[in-house]
């Protein structure tokens, strides 16, 4: 049985270049009549499906056969089953990890956590050492630790997959938080980039002129104060934006900006600009009182309830589910800057002895998964979306293929998100910004 121990020598091997199929890496040039295994991990693509596209009974399994039928139809793909010279088989697993009671009861000494996440990986090992698996869906946190561990293979040594060439198929800003040190452990499936939703019925009743590239900071103020509306009693009929939901990294990365110093570990909120930004954020509440004052669970509890005129969400939109919401860039203010996030990749097992193979699956279901997502990770498959999806128009892919030009990577360490969390809380709270 393999372990994340006993394959670490083999990936040390393979990532050097040391392959009994040369180096680098490359697809084949003829038929190798190989079978290769997928461990699809069928809770990864959750967050990525478009709501809008939902059809009942077409579940998350349904969408991975979709995808591989489409590709096994589709000769003239050069990384397809025909000219790679594989077949490809699904292998639906739903957690890769035992239960966490089973290696995590209560507080733990580092020494302690230490064997608790060796245990996790010995997990996923296993698991796929009993599939047979060749390629795994992976979250981009697992493809990192993963791949550090030597789980996965690094990615950069296979022809076609140098960083040029990939920066060049996928936007950067999604491909890197699959790599670890300067390696690539997996291919991005999906992209959600932070966009501005609206409600478009309602911006046409209200005679206000609908969100576009022109917006800036002041447009997002003026026009959200607008679309406030009240009650008769004084209270709020509807509010006009929600735009700390998602937590405010783009208020500081727009205003050039930064939370904290990672190199040094500082905190950077007393520079100007992050004061000008926090500030910013708080008038929007409590100056212009656009947005409930409402925190984290009970904001969202709340905008789902009665969603605002204007929101800053990620794709996918639930409340599509209800309301026709448009999507826009956000607004910028000095620069634009888009916090982008992705939930699901595609690496390489290490535990493969078909090498070659597994690599022109891996591009070939990856192109074929990127038609069954809310937005893909790759340049081509965005360039068209407005093909792929029937709900969403030419202006919205222009809008989409802005924001992840301009992207940034949503934050994966846990100081930085917990800084924001305790901040976002303050500013909902009206606590001074001095004081934050």
């Amino acid at each position: 049985m393999l372990t994340r121990r006993s394959l670490l020598a083999s990936t040390a091997v393979l990532a050097a270049g040391c392959s009994t199929v040369g180096n680098p890496l490359t697809p084949p040039s003829a038929p190798l009549d190989a079978e290769i295994k997928v461990a699809a991990f069928t809770r990864s693509i959750y967050l990525s499906m478009p709501y809008g596209n939902y059809v009942p009974g077409d579940d998350n399994e349904v969408r991975y056969e979709r995808a591989l039928a489409a590709l096994e139809e589709d000769e003239d793909n050069a990384y397809g089953p025909k000219r790679g010279g594989y077949s490809l088989a699904l292998r639906f697993v739903e957690s890769f990890y035992p239960p966490y009671e089973e290696v995590d009861e209560g507080p733990k000494t580092d020494e302690e956590i230490e064997a608790d996440r060796a245990a996790r990986l010995d997990s996923v090992a296993e698991t796929l050492d009993s599939l047979d698996a060749d390629l795994v869906t992976v979250w981009p946190h697992e493809a990192r630790w993963w791949g550090e561990n030597g789980l996965l293979l690094p990615l950069d040594r296979f022809s076609g997959a140098g960083e040029s060439e990939l920066n060049q198929e996928f936007f950067p800003t999604v491909l890197n938080q699959y790599r670890r040190d300067g390696a690539l452990y997996a291919l991005p499936v999906d992209a959600a980039p932070l966009m501005l939703y609206y409600d478009q019925e309602f911006f046409a009743n209200q005679g206000v002129p609908m969100p576009d590239a022109t917006w800036d900071w002041d447009d997002l103020v003026r026009n959200a104060v607008k679309i406030t509306t009240a009650k008769q009693d004084g209270s709020v009929a509807r509010w006009g934006l929600v735009a700390h939901g998602e937590q405010v990294f783009w208020a500081l990365w727009q205003n050039e900006a930064s939370l904290v110093d990672m190199d040094t570990r500082q905190c950077r909120l007393s520079d100007p600009a992050a004061v000008e930004a926090l500030q910013f954020v708080h008038d929007l509440l409590h100056k212009h009182r656009v947005s409930p004052l409402a925190e984290m669970r009970d904001l969202w509890d709340y905008i789902w309830a009665t969603p605002p005129a204007m929101l800053y969400d990620f794709p996918p939109m639930i409340h599509n589910q209800r309301i026709s919401f448009r999507m826009a860039a956000l607004p910028p203010g000095k620069v634009s800057a888009t916090p982008v996030r992705t939930h699901l990749g595609i690496g390489i097992a290490a535990r493969t002895q078909r090498t070659e193979a597994a690599f022109a699956a891996l591009k070939g279901f990856n192109l074929a998964m990127q038609e069954h997502v809310a937005i893909p990770a790759g340049r081509e498959a965005v360039a068209r979306l407005a093909d792929i999806r029937r709900d969403i128009s030419p202006a919205e892919v222009a809008a989409v293929q802005h924001s992840l030009e301009h992207g940034r990577e949503w934050p994966q360490q846990g100081l930085p998100l917990r800084i924001m969390y305790e901040m976002t809380q303050s500013l909902g709270r009206g606590d001074d910004v001095a004081t934050i």
